[in-house]
C-alpha cells in the first residue's frame, strides 16, 4: 500500500487496523476517539480510536461570512460556490440582490450578484436554488454562474438538531459517529468511497439523509459541525474538472427526514441498477463461470520489496500441491503477489524474475496450477510505476495527475509513509499517474495483456485502484473501464480486480480486496476476499505488505468478507499447517 492512499483514510482488513490501532500514537488533542458505533456487534466493529483517525476535521473562517439564509422545504438553508481561475475565491449570495418565491411545495432563489466574502463587494454571477417537496423528500438543485470558471457549489443545511453522523464506505456494520468540535468531514468518491449517501441519526436508527441523485464520479463532500446548540451539514459537489466553465448546475441533492441508512442505501442502489446498469453477481456478464465457483483466494507471497524471497515459482507450485491435495482445485484461486521480482520496485515493467525462476519456472508454475483444476490471478499496478525503470519516461509523459486540490487528507505530520526499506524516512515510489492518460493505460493495458497471452493468466488484479481524482485532462475511471473493455476483449473469461472499490466503479470491475458497505449491500453486485497485508496463520507475516506482522484471525475475514482467504509465506505451511487446513475445510463446505 502506498502512501497516498493511507493518507486518504485507507482502511484494510480488520487485524490491520487492530494492529495499526496498537501502534499507533494517541489521537492529537481534539481528536478524541468518539463513542461506540451503534448496531454494530463488538466482534464486528472497527476500533474506535483508529476509525476516529480516519475522519478529518473541517476548518473555519475566522469572521462571521453574512450568508443570507432561506426557509426552503422546511429547512434553514444558504449557499456558497467556489470559483477556479485569477479570483479563485468562496462566493455567496449578495443579500442586496436576492429574491425568494414559494408556490406550494416549490421555492426558488435567486440572485442577481455574487458577493466577496462578509459581503464587503460585489462580485459578478448568479445563483439560483430551487428546491421541491415530493413523497415527504427535498430535491434540490442549484446553479451558479461567474465571470470566471465555477469549480463548486455549496449548501449549508442549518439548525439541524444533534445527532450521529454515519458514512457509507467500509462499513460492514453502521458506524455513526458523535459530532465533536469542530466536526467531521466526509468525501466522496475516496478510497473506501463507498456511495454519496450520508446520514445523520437522531432517535434509535431513525434520522435524515443526504444523498445525490449523480452518476457521475464528480467530488462531492459532506460536513457537520456544531453551532450554537444545533447542527449545520454543508452539501459540496465539484464539477468535473475537465468541463469546468463559467456555469455549473450542480446535480440534485435530496434530503429526507424520517428515514434510516438502510433506505437511503436502497434508493441509491435502485439509482444505479436502473440508471447506470449494475447488475447482480449472479447476472454479470463480466464474471466468468469458473469464478462462481470460487470460494478459497490463497495469496502466494513471492519477492519483498527488499528482494527477500518468501516462495520462488517452484516453491509456489509445492504450496499449491499441498492445498489443492486437500481441496478441490476448482473452489481455489491461487492470487500472486511480489511474483514479478521487488514487489513495487518493479511496478510498471511487471516481467518474470530471474531469482524467482524465471520463464521456465513460472510457465511450469500456471500449468501445474490449471492441471489441478485451479486458477490465478497476478497483482499489477494500477498507478504506481516505479520511477527509474526501462520506458518508464515515455509511458509517465502526459500521464501524470493534474487534478484539482483533492480532499481533506491526512497531512505527512497525521499521516504514515511506506517504508520498506526501514530507513525510517519512507521509499520514494514516484508521482501516481492516471490509468485514464493514454501513455499509461495503453502501455499497462498492452503489457497485462501480453502477459495473459504468453502464460494463461486466468485474472488481472490493479492494485490501488480505482481513482477518484478530479483530473483536468482524463477521467480516470474512463481510464479502467477502457482498461477492462480490451482485456475482457482480448480474454472473455479474465477475471478482474481492484484494490478497492466505490459504486461506480462496481460496474467495470467485480471483485475487490477490501470491506463492504454498510448492511453488506455491495455483495449483492461483487465479491470480496481479505487483503494481501492480512496475516497468514503461522506467525503473522504480511509476506510482501508493509505492515510486517499482523494476527490472523479466520473470523475476522469471515465476518468482513465473502470468500475464505489465507497467506502464504516461506514457512506457514510447515508451521501452522493445522490452521491452514481448518481455512481449507471452511471453504469447503461453503455454499
Amino acid at each position: 500500500m502506498d502512501r497516498r492512499r493511507f493518507l486518504a483514510g485507507s482502511a484494510l482488513t480488520l487485524p490491520a487496523l487492530r494492529a495499526f490501532a496498537e501502534h499507533s500514537a494517541a489521537p492529537m488533542k481534539g481528536t478524541e476517539a468518539p463513542s461506540a458505533p451503534l448496531n454494530a456487534s463488538a466482534g464486528n466493529a472497527m476500533p474506535a480510536s483508529i476509525r476516529y483517525l480516519y475522519i478529518p476535521k473541517p476548518q473555519f473562517w475566522s469572521f462571521d461570512n453574512l450568508d443570507p439564509q432561506f426557509s426552503m422545504g422546511g429547512y434553514t438553508l444558504s449557499f456558497q460556490a467556489f470559483t477556479y481561475g485569477d479570483q479563485q475565491n468562496t462566493f455567496s449570495l449578495d443579500r442586496n440582490s436576492v429574491k425568494q418565491t414559494n408556490d406550494g411545495d416549490n421555492w426558488t432563489v435567486t440572485a442577481s450578484q455574487l458577493s466577496w466574502p462578509g459581503q464587503q463587494l460585489p462580485f459578478p454571477g448568479s445563483f439560483e436554488a430551487r428546491v421541491t417537496v415530493k413523497n415527504q423528500r427535498v430535491y434540490l438543485n442549484m446553479k451558479a454562474t461567474a465571470n470566471e470558471k465555477i469549480r463548486g457549489i455549496k449548501v449549508k443545511v442549518h439548525n439541524l438538531p444533534t445527532g450521529k453522523v454515519a458514512q457509507t464506505g467500509w462499513e460492514v456494520d453502521p458506524y455513526f459517529v458523535d459530532v465533536p468540535e469542530p466536526g467531521v468531514n466526509f468525501n466522496y468518491p475516496e478510497y473506501q468511497g463507498g456511495i454519496p449517501v450520508w446520514f445523520l441519526a437522531q432517535s434509535g436508527d431513525k434520522g435524515i439523509s443526504f444523498s445525490s441523485l449523480d452518476l457521475d464520479p464528480r467530488p462531492k463532500r459532506f460536513a457537520a459541525y456544531p453551532q450554537n446548540g444545533t447542527l449545520t451539514v454543508d452539501l459540496i459537489v465539484d464539477q468535473d474538472a475537465r468541463m469546468l466553465s463559467t456555469s455549473f448546475e450542480a446535480p440534485t441533492w435530496v434530503i429526507e427526514k424520517n428515514t434510516d441508512l438502510q433506505n437511503a442505501i436502497d434508493l441509491r442502489t435502485q439509482l444505479l441498477e436502473g440508471k447506470a446498469g449494475l447488475k447482480r453477481w449472479e447476472d454479470r456478464p463480466d464474471v466468468p463461470q469458473w469464478a462462481r465457483e470460487v470460494r478459497l483466494v490463497v495469496t502466494l507471497h513471492g519477492m519483498h520489496w527488499s528482494g527477500y524471497i518468501f516462495n520462488d515459482y517452484r516453491a509456489m507450485m509445492e504450496r499449491v500441491k499441498w492445498i489443492t491435495d486437500r481441496i478441490g482445485g476448482r473452489k481455489v484461486l491461487f492470487f500472486l503477489a511480489g511474483w514479478e521480482g521487488r514487489y513495487y520496485r518493479t511496478y510498471g515493467n511487471s516481467h518474470v524474475d530471474t531469482r524467482m525462476g524465471g520463464d521456465a519456472d513460472f510457465r511450469h508454475l500456471i500449468e501445474f496450477i490449471h492441471q489441478r483444476g485451479a486458477h490465478v490471478m497476478a497483482m499489477f499496478s494500477g498507478n504506481y510505476p516505479s520511477p527509474g525503470l526501462p520506458g518508464y519516461d515515455d509511458y509517465t509523459r502526459d500521464s501524470f495527475f493534474q487534478a484539482l486540490p483533492g480532499n481533506l487528507r491526512w497531512s505527512d505530520m497525521r499521516g504514515y509513509v511506506t517504508d520498506w526499506a526501514e530507513i525510517r524516512a519512507g521509499v520514494n515510489e514516484g508521482a501516481p499517474v492516471n490509468p485514464g492518460a493514454p501513455g499509461w493505460r495503453d502501455h499497462l493495458t498492452n503489457q497485462i495483456a501480453m502477459l495473459n497471452r504468453t502464460y494463461k493468466l486466468d485474472g488481472t488484479f490493479l492494485d490501488t485502484q480505482p481513482n477518484g481524482d478530479n483530473d483536468t485532462r482524463y477521467s480516470p475511471l474512463e481510464g479502467l473501464r477502457s482498461i477492462a473493455s480490451h482485456l475482457r476483449a482480448e480474454s472473455p473469461e479474465l477475471l478482474l480486480a481492484t484494490e478497492s472499490w466505490f459504486d461506480l466503479s462496481l460496474g467495470i470491475v467485480p471483485t475487490s480486496q477490501t470491506p463492504d458497505g454498510p448492511f453488506r449491500w455491495s455483495r449483492k453486485y461483487q465479491r470480496r476476499w481479505a487483503h494481501l497485508s492480512m496475516g497468514e496463520p503461522s506467525r503473522g507475516s504480511t509476506g510482501v505488505h508493509e505492515l510486517g506482522h499482523i494476527p490472523y484471525k479466520l473470523d475476522d475475514v469471515l465476518q468482513a468478507y465473502d470468500l475464505a482467504a489465507v497467506a502464504i509465506v516461506e514457512d506457514t505451511i510447515e508451521k501452522a499447517p493445522e490452521a491452514v487446513e481448518t481455512v481449507l475445510k471452511y471453504a469447503k463446505a461453503m455454499a
